[in-house]
């Protein structure tokens, strides 16, 4: 359809195509333009454009309009009908001498139209001039044969391969040469469409800028819709034949973000028919891109409800690499802020929003219940793994460096803003509790052992507090508190549980038991302890 309607166009009368070139052609005669367009062709040189004289354009106007009027005349039909012939070879060749012209100037116009002002007002010059002449079909087709193949040839060497995007051949790619394909494309997106097609539809307005503004435009959509749909089709390929899996997601989300970006300067290159087809299909793989993001999300959020409970044997009570991975995925998610503020429409499948008890989240926005809804899986997972450690404190103590991490990584990334400060709050509290009890289990019933007061024994319970004080260091020398905050503060809390009760028993034995240890042997031993195991060593802490 669209070139039926540019040659009607083409077809119009000439005034309706480009203005007169404002010649006064009764003051000069018919034999002078005749000569100066015979002069020109016999001295043409495509290479420059001295032949694009002012005098040879308004010759071979004055020559295109006597045309006219002798097909029009009552002269003596012998006469007119040799003139005729004579005028029409003439301006046929000097159209076919202004195409070549027209050809090696297009040619030169390779890269920013800036440094290519001299070709493109000669372009201009040749363009106006064959559409005013009724040559405007052989212009045109001149025009776009040459730009199409100059802005395919511009894709080829930015790396753009049509026939590697077809459905067929993404379906069969390794995942890590599709990776590769889409940060290619990532990449290639904004030159292809801020530079390459912006200065096509820029250059196609200047050279047409004679013409009636649709002229251009349909000029322009023949040359650069074809090629541009192929490279904008990319994404939804990707989208509609990707099987969801947590590790594709952040190149889906390239995509997004790169296409919303340049949704704009899409909307304005090829806002008019029927260019528009080339912003209707970025629309339409914006969709079908957040369709597959909202099911790799999805699918990220079972792989964490699935996690296995015979991976749950992490030495030390440290950090789980679930919650590693976790965490590091959610950090990098938060990054995109915004599109994900587009894209989750709804909450999460999975979400059973009626069991799920928010926690007083900061704006309630989509993205953040998701979040939140994500961690909540994240926790009740590593509570269920703690549940296979045999011993209590190190149960808790595994909570404790989990749930530290998980506060640690919202606090130190864009996960604080979307969770809000009542979150981090609430389960800084929660990790406190934690800590309080991996305390109360591993060191309270120490304490116990020395606070029952006038009661025989004393020296059989002095020496059960020391064998059982020196046998929890050595068993737990390979236990692991990654966070130095919170190692200091479980040394003060041990200290306050131990040394103080210790003390008030020194005190009141001292007299009448030998005892090895004073109050500040056993501070230091917890201290020494603290410091030179895996406690202080940050294990995992990564």
């Amino acid at each position: 359809m669209a070139p039926k309607t540019l040659r009607s166009l083409l077809a119009q009368p000439s005034s309706k195509l480009g203005p007169p070139h404002h010649h006064h052609h009764q003051s000069i005669s018919i034999s002078q333009s005749i000569s100066t367009v015979r002069s020109a062709i016999s001295h043409w040189d495509p290479h420059s454009s001295d032949s694009l004289s002012p005098s040879f354009l308004q010759a071979t106007s004055h020559l295109h309009s006597h045309l006219l009027h002798l097909s029009t005349s009552h002269a003596s039909h012998h006469h007119t009908s040799h003139e005729l012939v004579t005028i029409h070879a003439l301006l046929q060749s000097a159209m076919q001498h202004l195409k070549e012209s027209l050809k090696y100037h297009l040619f030169q116009i390779s890269s920013s139209l800036e440094s290519h002002s001299h070709n493109i007002k000669a372009a201009h010059s040749i363009a106006e001039t064959m559409l005013s002449t009724g040559y405007g079909e052989e212009c045109v087709s001149t025009y776009q044969s040459m730009r199409r193949s100059t802005l395919k040839s511009q894709m080829v060497r930015l790396g753009f391969d049509q026939s590697a995007h077809q459905p067929k051949f993404i379906r069969k790619l390794r995942w890590e040469t599709l990776d590769n394909q889409i940060k290619s494309w990532r990449d290639m997106a904004p030159v292809v469409v801020h530079s390459l097609c912006s200065d096509e539809h820029r250059l196609c307005h200047q050279i047409f800028a004679a013409s009636p503004e649709s002229v251009p435009d349909l000029i322009f959509s023949t040359i650069a819709c074809d090629v541009t749909l192929s490279f904008l089709t990319f994404p939804e390929t990707v989208a509609v034949n990707l099987k969801p899996s947590p590790e594709k997601l952040f190149r889906l989300l390239d995509m997004y973000v790169v296409l919303s970006d340049l949704l704009p300067d899409i909307e304005s290159i090829f806002g008019s028919e029927p260019a528009s087809s080339v912003r209707s299909q970025v629309i339409s793989s914006l969709g079908k891109l957040s369709k597959a993001i909202r099911a790799v999300i999805s699918e990220f959020e079972l792989a964490i409800q699935k996690d296995p409970l015979n991976s749950s044997g992490v030495p030390g009570g440290a950090i789980h690499p679930l919650t590693r991975y976790v965490m590091n995925y959610l950090a990098y998610l938060s990054d995109f802020e915004h599109s994900l503020q587009e894209i989750l429409v709804d909450l999460p499948p999975n979400c059973n929003s009626s069991f799920f008890n928010l926690p007083n989240l900061q704006d309630e926005s989509i993205l953040s219940v998701t979040i939140a809804w994500i961690l909540f899986v994240l926790l009740c997972k590593i509570d269920s793994k703690a549940e296979t450690y045999s011993d209590g404190a190190l149960s808790y103590l595994f909570l404790a460096n989990n749930l530290q991490y998980i506060i640690g990584k919202v606090e130190s990334c864009h996960l604080r803003k979307i969770l809000g400060d009542e979150w981090v709050n609430e389960h800084n509290m929660k990790a406190r509790r934690f800590v309080e009890g991996h305390v109360r289990s591993g060191w309270a019933h120490m304490s116990e052992m020395l606070s029952v007061e006038n009661e025989n024994g004393d020296v059989e319970r002095l020496r059960m507090f020391l064998l059982t004080f020196d046998m929890a260091m050595k068993e737990r020398k390979d236990w692991v508190i990654a966070d130095v905050a919170m190692r200091d503060e479980v040394r003060l809390m041990v200290e306050a549980m131990l040394v103080p009760v210790y003390r008030r028993w020194y005190s009141s034995h001292k007299d009448f038991v030998s005892v090895r240890f004073s109050p500040e042997n056993v501070k230091k031993k917890v201290e020494r302890f603290y410091e030179d195991s895996n406690l202080s060593s940050g294990y995992g802490s990564c």
